[in-house]
């Protein structure tokens, strides 16, 4: 009988603790028994880049007693996509108020009608100085703007770059940085060594992925679609681009091909140089840790074209099924976590690119540029406007995989550019039809000055 009871309390205290350790209990417009307005914000950031968050969070709850915001882990994002895409098809609908979204989820929900647009909170009451909204960087504003208007917010914003072990380039003789790709190709093959002995090294590490294509196509000007929303894949200087790769593949190897983070091989001395995102910055210092000296530079193109440089990452955006009040305290959030203050904390602790003007100009951000001269580097040209977006439109995802698959075929079968890019086009074109776009804008092209995000880390680099 003692045995029972005290199994029976056992589960009591289990039922009660698991009770205690839920989500908050609210009503239908998000306030809680003490009268509080809860908000879940839903990310996919880990790690360093989460215990920043929620130090970011606790900084706002202090100041604004009246709200908790709950930011919740959900796995990588495509993880965090799919729950959003089910939290939304239930009845009730059980989204979060906030969640960091890529440009071509944001189109669908748009086109969906799910989105509080945040430039009606910037002019509301509670909103921002005139002018303001200005200090966003102009590619990462028109990046989150649909049909004129800011619909959300950019956050974690990263943007790609040629990552040198610069030890390296000077015994080489090499003092600069190559400047377009004839300089590149010269730069990759005197630095790659596979027919001597002891370990092999290679001028340069590539990703079989579609960035390997993207970067070196945006630094030389090109385009993915005309004004009208066609694909334009089956060009010269897409040609150009990917014979570049596969000519320094065949017959002699001077690239590492390999589809993981190239941090490790760059520290290991195993290659010279890698393109990725500036979200790598803490990991390539980490894994090098001082054995030779790296640093960035912008990605070589076709010479005489006007380079623009591909940036990714996040945006976070507030749902409009959620109650006024409920809305109301996501943006005294989100106005929170992108002010100046807020910024340079997130950008110092993660490595990510500014998404104020003003921010390049507060001290403790000064300071920190004249001891990260890589990031220093990076952050000028997000500061001069010459970051890209990759298209926002809804196929895009898919359109990614298969520039991905091209550029494998490329480097990994010898496949003919070509032929390849005039089936990609087709390929291409035949997604943009199976998925159409809705709503307002549609395939058309927006302003050239915008930029994308970036894929973001967890517990790996990424770019983002």
């Amino acid at each position: 009988m003692k045995r029972l009871s005290f199994l029976a309390l056992s589960i009591l205290i289990a039922l009660v603790l698991a009770g205690c350790g839920g989500k908050p209990k609210t009503d239908d417009k998000g306030v809680n028994a003490d009268g509080k307005t809860v908000v879940e914000f839903w990310h996919y950031f880990a790690g360093d880049h989460e215990r920043t968050l929620k130090a970011i969070v606790a900084d706002f709850e202090k100041e604004n007693p009246t709200i908790i915001v709950k930011p919740l882990y959900q796995g990588r994002p495509q993880e965090l996509l799919q729950k959003l895409q089910n939290s939304f098809a239930t009845s009730p609908a059980k989204n979060p108020a906030l969640a960091t979204v890529y440009e071509s989820w944001t189109s669908d929900f748009y086109a969906a009608n799910l989105m509080d647009h945040v430039e009606d909170h910037i002019n509301g009451p509670d909103g921002w100085a005139p002018g303001e909204i200005d200090d966003i960087v102009k590619v990462y504003r028109e990046a989150n703007s649909y049909d004129g208007k800011l619909v959300t917010m950019p956050f974690n914003k990263s943007v790609y770059a040629l990552y040198m072990n610069l030890d390296r380039l000077a015994a080489a003789g090499i003092t600069t940085a190559p400047k377009n790709l004839d300089e590149f190709r010269d730069v990759i093959v005197k630095l790659t060594n596979v027919d001597g002995p002891g370990q092999k090294t290679y001028g340069i590490g590539v990703q079989p992925a579609s960035e390997s294509f993207t970067t070196l196509y945006f630094a030389s000007g090109g385009d993915f679609l005309n004004a009208e929303g066609k694909p334009v894949f089956d060009t010269e200087d897409a040609r150009t681009v990917l014979n570049f790769w596969r000519n320094l593949q065949t017959p002699k190897k001077h690239l590492y091909v390999n589809a993981e983070y190239m941090d490790a091989p760059l520290a290991n001395e195993q290659i010279a140089m890698f393109i990725y995102s500036s979200a790598s910055f803490p990991y390539v210092s980490k894994k090098v840790a001082g054995k030779f000296q790296w640093g960035v530079a912008p990605i070589p193109g076709i010479a005489g074209r006007s380079p623009r440089y591909v940036m990714q990452g996040t945006n976070v955006g507030i749902f409009n099924n959620k109650s006024e009040g409920e809305r109301a305290a996501a943006w005294k959030f989100l106005k929170f976590l992108t002010n100046i203050k807020s910024s340079v904390k997130w950008e110092t602790s993660t490595g990510y690119m500014p998404i104020r003007y003003s921010v390049l100009r507060d001290p403790e951000m000064v300071k920190y540029m004249a001891e990260n001269a890589n990031y220093a580097e990076a952050a000028s040209w997000v500061a001069n406007d010459l970051g890209r977006q990759e298209p926002k439109i809804r196929a895009w995802d898919g359109i990614r995989q298969e520039i991905g698959v091209m550029v494998d075929r490329v480097l990994n079968r010898n496949a003919d550019p070509d032929q390849e890019l005039k089936e990609l086009e087709a390929r291409v074109d035949k997604r943009l039809e199976v998925v159409p776009e809705r709503g307002a804008g549609a395939n058309k092209v927006e302003p050239k000055a915008a930029t994308q995000g970036d894929t973001a880390p967890t517990s790996a680099p990424a770019g983002n």
